[in-house]
C-alpha cells in the first residue's frame, strides 16, 4: 500500500449518540480507520492509549474543558491535529479555538465534503515525501509564482506547498505551524476558486434544489463546466527571504470588500464578518491582508529565523 492511500486514523469525541452514527456512518464510507468515544473518561484513556492522525472533539460534550484539552494534548503531542466541532463557528469563537491549538472547526450540521477535504489536506501535509525535503533543505532564498485555472484547483484538490516543506525541514518552521500554513492557503485558495472566481454565494447552501442537493453545488459544477468561469485564472506567488514567509493568492473575481478608507489593503480583523475561514487564515500567519476589494488576500509568516536573528 503506498502512503498516499493509507486511511487517516481517527478519534472521535461527540455526547450525541444519533451525530456519532452520522460521523461513523461517513467514516466507514471512505474506508478510515476510527475510534468513538462519548465520555470524557473514555476520551482520556484513548489519547493515554493510542496515537491518531487527527482527533475530532465535539466542543459541547459533557464535562469537556475543551481549551483545556486542546492544549493538554498539545502538550503530549505537539503535532497533533485538531479538529473542534461546535455549534456555531462565529469569527470570534473560531479564533479563539485556532489559538488554542484547534487545526480547524466545524459548524454544526457538519459539511462532510468540507470534512473529506480538511482531513485529505491535514494527511497529505503530514505524509510529505521525506527526501524531497532533505534534498530541498539548503534552501534560504525562493519566489515561486504558479497559475492555475479553476479546473487545474479542482483537478489538484491541494495546492502544492513544497516550500512550506523545506522550512520545516530546516527548522524555520515547527510541524504544527508549518500545517496551518498549508491549511490557510487551501482556505484562501478555495474561497479564490468558489467566492472569487466562480462568484458562488455561502447561502446558497441553505438552498435546497428539487434532487435534494443544494443550490451552491449546482451552481458550482454548472460554472465549472462554463469556459467563461473555468478559464479564470487563480495566481499563487510565495516568496521567502530567509526571515519572512510571503504567499499571496489572487483572483480574477470582483472581490467582496468594499474599502472606503484605503483601496489597497485591510486587516483581518476588520472583517471579521468573513467567519471561520478568515479566522483560520489570520491564527495561522502573523498578518492576513487584503488587496484589490479582496480578490487578492496576502498571508505573511515571520519564520523561526526571525526570531534567531
Amino acid at each position: 500500500m503506498s502512503v498516499a492511500s493509507i486511511p487517516p486514523s481517527i478519534l472521535l469525541a461527540d455526547g450525541d449518540a444519533q451525530s456519532r452514527t452520522m460521523f461513523g456512518d461517513f467514516f466507514e464510507r471512505r474506508g478510515w480507520v476510527y475510534e468513538v468515544v462519548a465520555e470524557l473518561e473514555l476520551l482520556n484513556n484513548a489519547l493515554e492509549n493510542s496515537c491518531y492522525d487527527i482527533v475530532i472533539a465535539d466542543v459541547a460534550m459533557p464535562g469537556l474543558d475543551s481549551l483545556g484539552l486542546f492544549k493538554e494534548i498539545l502538550q503530549k503531542r505537539p503535532t497533533q491535529a485538531i479538529i473542534a466541532v461546535s455549534e456555531q463557528a462565529s469569527y470570534d469563537e473560531a479564533l479563539n479555538y485556532f489559538r488554542n491549538g484547534a487545526t480547524d472547526l466545524l459548524a454544526r450540521p457538519i459539511d462532510f465534503p468540507w470534512l473529506e477535504r480538511v482531513v485529505q489536506q491535514i494527511m497529505c501535509a503530514h505524509r510529505q515525501d521525506e527526501r524531497e525535503r532533505l534534498v530541498c533543505k539548503f534552501v534560504t532564498h525562493e519566489r515561486t509564482e504558479m497559475v492555475f485555472s479553476c479546473r487545474d484547483i479542482v483537478e489538484l484538490d491541494t495546492v502544492p506547498l513544497p516550500i512550506v516543506s523545506r522550512l520545516q525541514a530546516i527548522g524555520a518552521l515547527d510541524q504544527s505551524a508549518a500545517l496551518k500554513v498549508r491549511l490557510a492557503v487551501q482556505e484562501a485558495v478555495l474561497n479564490g476558486l468558489e467566492h472569487g472566481n466562480l462568484e458562488l454565494e455561502s447561502s446558497w447552501k441553505e438552498e435546497l434544489e428539487d434532487d435534494g442537493g443544494d443550490r451552491f453545488s449546482t451552481v458550482r459544477r454548472e460554472r465549472l463546466s462554463d469556459p467563461s468561469y473555468a478559464e479564470r485564472l487563480l495566481v499563487v506567488a510565495i516568496q521567502y527571504d530567509g526571515v519572512m514567509l510571503e504567499i499571496s493568492i489572487k483572483d480574477q473575481g470582483q472581490g467582496f470588500l468594499n474599502l472606503s478608507t484605503d483601496p489597497h489593503q485591510v486587516i483581518a480583523a476588520d472583517v471579521a464578518c468573513s467567519g471561520r475561514g478568515l479566522a483560520l487564515m489570520s491564527s495561522a500567519v502573523d498578518e492576513v491582508f487584503f488587496y484589490n476589494n479582496g480578490s487578492e488576500v496576502r498571508l505573511r509568516k515571520a519564520t523561526n529565523n526571525a526570531r534567531r536573528a
